[in-house]
């Protein structure tokens, strides 16, 4: 089983993919509050089901941090129809599986596979058997800690896990165990049967949940199917709500890191602030979604005016503009990388790339021409060519599906597009000074060791190093 960490699915979730009318896709809800979702194509004998719990590292406290990930790989050790690991693996082998996994995230948790088309009810009911009652045997936990925490040892050995924990040590400052799925090995070294039973009552339930169903499949036959398999599953009287949202970051920093990927002579500045969360501010989303694709032209104003102002920078096409869309994680990003020849100085390259960015910033929320009538234009038949083509595979659709349902909701989904393309000057303006201008902010900068050997932490600078960049090392 792997961790998802999504970064690389950003990109297309950020630049917008979905329309209301899609060929083939039909949305119930049973009376348990278990969304079925399904999608009909015929193009191949084959079908994707997938069922996805909101909840992971978004559902942690300290004292849970990293329990959702051990409670992925328990899934996969055994339940009523399958008691053990090998009996499980064995009947996925009987479905044919080709293609399968579990993740977790952020902000949900999700399991799937591939499989004949003519098996497409036996493998709900697979994972039907499989979510409502996993065994947690007490000796299978004692081997899948090890598991775990081997894994964890792995990520916090790797020198990008310590930078970006450090980011969120800083930006999701009074939260920060909601951003890290791996949590401290101490937690999943002490994590109990009990306590898996207890997220299993509050996470893994009917109305905490969704099903993907797509492919070569009847929607009626299926629909019946999970009605009779999982219609008699218990919702949970009593859900997890999130009380209170990531505040707002309370002060500016700057931070410094030696990255031993990056080449000799290079850096790698970013600019971090708190985006917009989808559940409380969804108008500033679909902003932020429409200037990263207006930012993402290789010849626009902004790319080129940052490097013609910026001495040292890469290349235009090398800066970017991110923004990642969470329900209580919003994130927004400037970066570029930088070419430090003999006299020049990072920080000094970092704090004037900071300014010109600024100073952008403000040119996009004072000047509504900013950006023409026919680059809005040119962003609409982006965004809909993308509409296009993630519908061509039906597995891609619900996977992709699957992460705005939970980060956000299936009606977020649906008038996607549409909200996308109403978006104008001013609802860009609107968002950034919400969010941007004059708001705290993270200056990191990324050095190869070679270069940081030349150029220690400079004034202002506080150095990110492995033995402190987790928020549970400093509890």
């Amino acid at each position: 089983m792997t961790k998802f960490r999504f970064f690389a699915m950003v990109l297309l979730f950020s630049a917008g993919l979905f329309a209301q009318d899609i060929p083939g896709l039909t949305h119930r809800e049973l009376d348990n509050g278990l969304e079925l979702f399904m999608v009909e194509n015929h193009n191949v004998p084959l079908t994707t089901v997938q069922i996805t719990f909101r909840c992971g590292a978004l559902t942690q406290s300290p004292e849970t941090a990293g329990l959702f990930h051990l409670y992925e790989h328990m899934l996969f050790k055994g339940n009523r129809a399958f008691p053990t690991q090998t009996e499980f693996m064995a009947a996925m082998k009987s479905l044919g599986v080709g293609n399968w996994n579990g993740g977790t995230s952020t902000e949900y948790v999700t399991y799937y596979f591939t499989i004949p088309s003519a098996k497409t009810e036996e493998g709900i009911a697979f994972w039907s058997e499989a979510v409502r009652y996993p065994l947690f045997d007490e000796a299978e936990l004692e081997i899948e800690k090890d598991v775990v925490i081997n894994e964890i040892k792995g990520y916090h050995n790797d020198p990008q896990d310590n930078f970006r924990q450090a980011l969120v040590k800083r930006l999701f400052y009074k939260f920060p165990w909601r951003r890290d799925v791996s949590g401290p090995v101490d937690v999943v070294q002490n994590c109990t049967v009990e306590q898996l039973k207890e997220m299993q009552e509050t996470f893994y339930t009917p109305d905490n949940g969704a099903l993907f169903v797509a492919g070569d499949i009847d929607p009626d036959a299926v629909e019946a199917a999970v009605e009779r398999l999982m219609g008699d599953w218990e919702a949970n009287p009593q859900p997890y709500v999130i009380e209170e949202s990531h505040p707002p970051m309370e002060q500016s920093e700057r931070l410094v890191f030696q990255e031993p990927s990056l080449y000799p002579g290079f850096a790698k500045i970013g600019l971090l602030m708190r985006g917009p969360d989808v559940l409380d501010d969804p108008e500033a989303t679909y902003a932020a979604d429409v200037l990263l694709t207006l930012l993402s032209d290789p010849e626009s104003r902004f790319r080129q005016t940052i490097f013609d102002k910026v001495p040292g920078l890469y290349a235009p096409e090398y800066i970017t503009k991110s923004y990642y869309t969470q329900k209580d994680g919003g994130q927004i990003t400037f970066g570029a990388f930088a070419v430090i020849d003999e006299g020049a100085d990072p920080y000094e390259i970092a704090e004037l790339f900071q300014n010109a960015v600024f100073e952008e910033v403000k040119l996009m929320v004072n000047e509504p021409d900013y950006f023409g009538a026919e680059e809005y234009e040119i962003m609409k038949n982006i965004l809909e060519d993308q509409q296009l083509l993630a519908m061509e595979v039906p597995s891609s659709l619900i996977s992709n599906l699957s992460f705005w349902w939970a980060s956000a909701s299936s009606d977020y989904f649906w008038d996607y597009i549409k909200n996308m393309q109403a978006v104008g000057p001013a609802d860009i303006a609107s968002y950034l000074e919400d969010y941007v201008v004059d708001k705290p902010w993270l200056l990191s900068v990324q050095m190869s060791p070679d270069l940081y050997e030349q150029h220690p932490a400079g004034e202002g600078y506080e150095e990110i190093v492995k033995e402190s960049a987790y928020w549970w090392q400093s509890r």
